[in-house]
């Protein structure tokens, strides 16, 4: 059963008396117990309906709808399946105290991997989770895999009970699934000849498995008692790079993919030339960090710059990683009258200066970068810094709080495209 927690006005829901509190629960016989249920089955054009209504009995409704109306109903987020590893390499293990609640949840949950795109060690699903897997075709999944090698992924995840990943996987292609995977490379552990039988193991499983991600490890300052870890060398950076190439060119030829792709972060730590946009296809993992920075190139070469604007000083924050990228772009509006943009690279104090990423500063970092100097009309802060649905940075400062203590106005943007148009409206685009 699903609880209704809210009804959109003039939606077909409202039309047929729903209220929050009801309950759907069951929808052409088939029992409804979370979004992911609700959706599969309301995409009928004839629907039989099951509701227990907040005040007063079941009642059953017939419905004919066009196949893109979800009836306007909103529901509560589903309760997350924590997952039962303790990864050598856990990212949650080494947040420092005070971030957002929910940044400490451990996830595992095969429904947040389908509808937001979450990675999943597929350890905790039950048979009726595999069942609901099919019976819904929820594909694709994104899948963390690290090592094909059942005894080093046992010990990379520790947890002498992690299934075996490759049957897992098999299972998933033979039930028409597809999947997106990544592996969180260590150096000297799951990197080198490890690395080259995990791809080659999964492009075995082309064309379900429909893309191979190869990211480093993130280390933060707060390891104290956690499996001794450490950062990619440049050298080492690079020997992952040529790793991957000929598979890449020898996956293309064969499949018409390259199918595996180094995560941006590789090519920063290595110092190497990224490749064309062109070579990341159709970008199936730049959520993974996995092209975005082909992507803002993409996008800095297509952008057609005023030759005036009005006068505009602005300061634009970036993370350690992109400031060298970010400062050749920004070299181009010197030819953009009335722009004057500053540049301010933000070391991370909060999780240490090995992260180096833009997408992890924290409002604090960026606070105790600005302070004191002379900021000019506007600050610009890269969108990925913040909640995806809100103005909030990973320590919980807002950027109302940010603009307080700046006493300077602060616009977030998307890329080099919306840079440019905060610039042409004095910060009138997104907030």
């Amino acid at each position: 059963m699903l609880e209704i927690v809210n009804v959109l006005p003039g939606s077909t829901a409202a039309r047929l008396g729903l209220k929050p509190g009801d309950t759907v629960v069951s929808i052409n016989g088939e029992e409804i117990h979370d979004v992911i249920a609700f959706s599969f089955f309301s995409a009928d054009e004839r629907l039989s309906l099951a509701v227990q209504k907040k005040i007063g009995g079941m009642i059953k409704l017939k419905v004919s709808k066009d196949p893109d109306d979800n009836l306007g109903l909103e529901f509560a987020p589903f309760r997350i399946k924590r997952c039962r590893n303790k990864c050598i390499f856990c990212f949650v293990d080494q947040m420092p105290p005070d971030c957002r609640k929910t940044l400490y949840v451990k996830d595992d949950d095969f429904r947040a991997s389908f509808l937001h795109g979450n990675f999943i060690t597929l350890g905790a699903l039950s048979e009726s989770d595999w069942e609901r897997i099919f019976k819904l075709r929820l594909s694709p999944l994104y899948i963390s895999v690290h090592t094909t090698d059942a005894c080093l992924r046992a010990s990379l995840l520790r947890n002498a009970k992690a299934p075996d990943i490759m049957e897992s996987l098999k299972r998933l292609a033979s039930g028409g699934i597809k999947m997106h995977t990544q592996v969180v490379l260590c150096p000297g552990v799951n990197d080198e000849e490890h690395l080259k039988r995990t791809i080659t193991d999964l492009a075995g499983l082309f064309p379900a498995v429909s893309s191979i991600a190869v990211v480093p490890v993130g280390i933060t300052r707060f390891r104290e008692g956690l499996f001794p870890l450490r950062t990619f060398s440049r050298q080492e950076a690079r020997a992952v790079l040529e790793r991957i190439e000929p598979l890449a060119r020898r996956f293309k030829k064969r499949f018409g993919t390259r199918l595996v792709f180094a995560s941006d972060e590789f090519y920063i730590k290595a110092n190497e030339q990224f490749p064309p946009s062109s070579l990341y296809e159709d970008f199936p993992q730049i959520e993974n960090g996995v092209g975005l920075v082909a992507t803002f190139m993409g996008e800095v070469s297509r952008t057609r710059l005023p030759a005036t604007i009005a006068p505009v000083r602005a300061t634009v924050v970036t993370g350690v990683s992109f400031s060298k990228i970010l400062s050749n772009v920004l070299k181009r509006l010197r030819g953009m009258k009335g722009a004057v943009v500053r540049q301010v690279t933000v070391e991370n104090r909060f999780f240490g200066p090995s992260v180096t990423v833009t997408g992890l500063l924290t409002g604090g970092d960026i606070l105790h970068a600005l302070r004191g100097k002379r900021l000019g009309d506007m600050v610009l802060i890269p969108s990925n810094a913040l909640k995806e649905d809100g103005d909030v940075f990973l320590d919980d400062m807002s950027v109302e709080e940010l603009e307080r203590h700046l006493k300077t106005k602060v616009s977030r943007v998307d890329g080099f495209r919306d840079l440019i148009a905060v610039l042409r409206g004095r910060g009138r685009g997104k907030q």
